[in-house]
């Protein structure tokens, strides 16, 4: 279920003349039921809204004053979300002849023609408010406070994301909420304007409206709307400028390529675009390529690994994202945690409907080919995860039966996108040479789709050091680390990480050092395998260096990794 909250207008909306219809009611106790929660946004003081509506219970949270005054229903509790209007000024307006006046905790509300002198007003008592118009009503508020601020709180209170809300209004003051939510409807009788900017118009007006509306949450979950342009994922520009995408919810992607070929940056501007839009995150990392990305908490060092209850407890909050790092979890035991934490996240997600999307780096490791318990995991659940490898042929088949798209920036894209589809035993695509006739290394693939896509990969805005956590004193796959050799290749010493490199290199006989050195393979690896093009140059420069001793050039590179690495961890 992608929409678990309907933020409802009162007026013209739910209500027709203060008056809310039998069957309305039933279809929002239905709403209810189903698991989702209610909330009412409306322009109106409190005490009028309970006088006439005596079903109020049905709403979870009921936002009043046109976002200035928060009430749960349950409890009686109200919360006031902004100051009370300053003293004197109801009196200087009715002074000034608007004789049709109401005024609430917060809001100042009047009728049309009397605009005028409440703007003249606000301007003579020098105070920050705003005219907010309900078609012929006019209310005066602090400014920043709405629809939309008020739900945010009511939102907050209850532990759901905008974007697995649908607002429904007929009115300008219901424009906030609606832009803010991940979908907009509109009754029949609302508004042109109202009507323009919304993602669904109801054929009904009013309550029959709203009864169509939750026909179609409780039918569908409004599936119809998953493919809107404006809420599609974007991974980079086609060859004719256009952005390729895919939709924003519901869909699965495995993204391969080789060992350093830029995948996860690729992921990093994925999860920056989603993060932007207030969709939220859960990154599971192996190799601490996200560490330090805005708006995210990373969980788990060398030492301790998270436990999945902290994750959880992060993702609880709707606006934080998690960086999950593996770590401290040996490659052995990296499955069944994952498992463990994807049965927490797959709760999570079927109360809240968050996070909005996971991201799996280094997949093999989590689901690794032949590992029985991800048989269990179903495709509903697997929708909205991006899984990334350099090995597609060692990750779960569990993982491929159920990928919706494959995104492939190795050296030779189609190669490997023939390989998954082998694993997936599905019938291969025709593949195209790009019509432009220049290299790319990007092609995606949708499974049943005729033709894959050539695109152009997003740049994330943070491009960090990758890798350097691991590499410094992780355990690297065996085709990544440096292997002391000599020039007679009888040695065999393998370096796990940057660690062992520096025990190693001060440990191994003179004449195997200076063989690495001449063969210039040290700034080789840091450049081809580290990636550090910087730290690769510095060390060339020491390999260049006539008459550096052994020790002595030994000493320099050892030094500039520890300047490079160590301090930032």
């Amino acid at each position: 279920m992608r929409y678990h909250v309907l933020a409802a207008d009162y007026d013209g909306t739910l209500a027709k003349d203060g008056h809310v219809e039998d069957s309305t009611v039933d279809a929002l106790r239905r709403l209810r039921d189903s698991g989702r929660k209610l909330i009412l946004v409306t322009g109106r003081r409190l005490e009028p809204v309970l006088d006439l509506f005596s079903d109020v219970s049905l709403f979870n949270r009921i936002v009043a004053e046109n976002g200035a005054l928060l009430f749960d229903p349950s409890t009686g509790e109200e919360t006031l979300l902004a100051e009370p209007p300053p003293p004197g000024i109801e009196n200087e307006l009715r002074r000034r002849g608007v004789d049709r006046l109401e005024t609430g905790r917060c809001i100042v509300a009047t009728w049309q023609p009397f605009e005028t002198i409440a703007l003249d007003v606000i301007r003579e008592f020098a105070i920050d408010w705003q005219i907010i118009f309900n078609k012929d009503a006019v209310m005066l508020l602090p400014s920043g406070v709405n629809k939309a601020s008020g739900l945010a709180r009511a939102l907050d209170q209850l532990g759901y994301s905008p974007q697995n809300v649908v607002a429904v209004g007929d009115a300008e003051n219901d424009e906030a909420m609606m832009r803010s939510c991940g979908i907009a409807a509109a009754v029949d009788n609302a508004l042109s304007r109202v009507k323009e900017m919304a993602d669904l118009v109801t054929s009904s007006a009013r309550g029959k409206g709203v009864e169509e509306l939750i026909e179609m949450m409780l039918d569908s979950d409004l599936s119809q709307l998953r493919d809107r342009p404006e809420r599609r994922l974007v991974f980079g520009s086609m060859l004719d400028g256009k952005p390729f995408s895919i939709p924003g919810y519901g869909d699965s992607v495995l993204v391969t390529g080789g060992p350093g070929g830029g995948k996860s940056k690729l992921a990093i501007s994925v999860m920056e675009s989603l993060t932007r839009r207030g969709e939220q995150c859960c990154v599971v990392d192996p190799e601490g390529d996200y560490r330090g990305l805005d708006g995210s908490i990373a969980l788990g060092t060398a030492d301790r690994p998270p436990a999945v209850e902290e994750v959880v407890g992060v993702l609880e909050q709707p606006d934080d994202h998690c960086v999950v790092s593996f770590f401290g979890i040996k490659k052995n035991d990296r499955p069944e945690y994952f498992n463990r934490l994807f049965r927490a996240l797959a709760e999570l997600r079927s109360r809240t409907g968050r996070p909005h999307w996971i991201i799996v780096d280094e997949a093999h490791y989590a689901a690794p080919k032949d590992w029985q318990p991800a048989r269990m995991w179903s495709g509903d659940e697997l929708a909205g995860i991006i899984f990334i490898t350099a090995y597609h042929d060692q990750i779960s088949t569990a993982v491929l039966e159920h990928v919706d798209w494959i995104i492939s920036i190795a050296e030779k894209p189609d190669d490997a996108i023939r390989q998954c589809c082998e694993l997936m035993k599905e019938t291969l695509p025709k593949f195209h040479p790009p019509e432009d006739h220049r290299p790319h290394r990007a092609l995606a693939w949708r499974r049943g789709d005729e033709r894959p896509v050539w695109f152009s990969r997003l740049a994330p805005r943070t491009d960090g050091q990758r890798h350097q956590h691991s590499y410094y004193d992780g355990e690297m796959d065996q085709e990544l680390q440096f292997v002391f050799r000599g020039a007679d290749k009888q040695l065999s010493l393998a370096t796990a990480n940057l660690k062992e490199f520096i025990k190693t290199a001060e440990g191994v006989d003179e004449a195997t050092w200076l063989h690495h050195l001449h063969q210039h393979d040290y700034s080789t690896w840091f450049r081809d395998i580290i990636k550090d093009v910087e730290l690769a140059a510095e060390i060339e420069d020491i390999e260049h260096t006539q008459d550096l001793s052994a020790k002595k050039s030994r000493e320099l590179i050892v030094g500039h990794i520890h300047d490079r690495f160590k301090p930032q961890w």
